[in-house]
């Protein structure tokens, strides 16, 4: 598909396409491939006839009529026809603002398999997407990202989920925590820690605060007042400098922050909790 006139739509196809009766389809992707652009574009495949296989790194699954999956930006994506009842698949490469919103957040830590019990309505918005992409022209680009909308909407609402999500999620958000807490003295940005846990800005953000109930500043700030109690407690160095070591650029917002968490100066703490002589 052409990249679209307007550049924000929620949704918008980047390749649409099938197979049926062609038992060699086998797809082997690696971690962040950019093959098809899939390093930023989400993939979606959904079983019309027939039978195919996905593989993760742990399972197994036989995909059947009305079945189907979704894989996330960069994800390893591991899939194939069976040789003997070679699926009819229909599949959309897509991309769009705020996906993991519109989503809740499937296919991204790992590929969502899903059935349908009512196929009809999602074969003909799929085949209507492939219908306005053989003859796509610019008048159709809000046509076609209304289709795609529509049917990853059903999609929300009417498919059951088949594989139960591995907690690779809280696995990521803790090394992203402890990268923060080993870093908090540099000036850390919220994208290096998405990156960390494998995720867009947004999304981390949203998982973050859900997982340790304060935001990635709150987060950030926490581990360098944590840092500079420790050098207060333990050194002589000047509050000028405890400031600096602890990722603070001016000593002014250090001590307002350090007041407002402690109700002590950083002077008031030392005296309290120091353990020089």
């Amino acid at each position: 598909m052409p990249k679209p006139v307007f550049p924000r739509h929620i949704c918008f196809p980047d390749f649409l396409g099938g197979y049926s009766e062609f038992p060699e389809h086998r797809v082997n992707r690696e971690y962040r491939t950019t093959e098809n652009n899939l390093d930023r574009n989400y993939n979606l495949h959904i079983v019309l006839e027939g039978k195919g296989y996905l593989h993760t790194e742990t399972k197994s699954y036989e995909l059947t009529r009305g079945q189907g999956f979704l894989y996330g930006p960069g994800l390893r994506q591991t899939y194939h026809s069976d040789s003997r009842e070679p699926w009819n698949i229909r599949w959309v490469h897509f991309f769009g603002v705020h996906l993991e919103e519109l989503l809740n957040g499937k296919g991204l830590d790992e590929p969502w398999l899903f059935g349908l019990s009512h196929l009809a309505s999602i074969e003909a918005l799929l085949e209507k997407l492939l219908h306005l992409g053989r003859a796509y022209q610019v008048d159709d680009e809000h046509s076609v990202a209304a289709a795609l909308y529509e049917l990853l909407t059903r999609l929300q609402s009417a498919a059951t989920q088949m594989n139960v999500p591995a907690n690779l999620s809280a696995d990521k958000l803790r090394a992203a925590a402890n990268y923060i807490r080993a870093h908090s003295h540099e000036p850390l940005t919220l994208e290096q820690a998405a990156a960390v846990a494998g995720y867009s800005p947004h999304h981390f953000s949203r998982k973050f605060s859900a997982a340790f109930g304060m935001s990635f500043p709150d987060f950030l700030l926490e581990a360098r007042l944590l840092h500079a109690k420790r050098l207060l407690a333990t050194t002589g160095l000047p509050v000028k400098t405890v400031a600096l070591e602890a990722g603070f650029s001016q000593t002014s917002y250090f001590g307002k922050c350090f007041r407002q968490r402690e109700g002590l100066t950083p002077l008031e703490f030392r005296s309290l909790h120091s353990l020089t002589e």
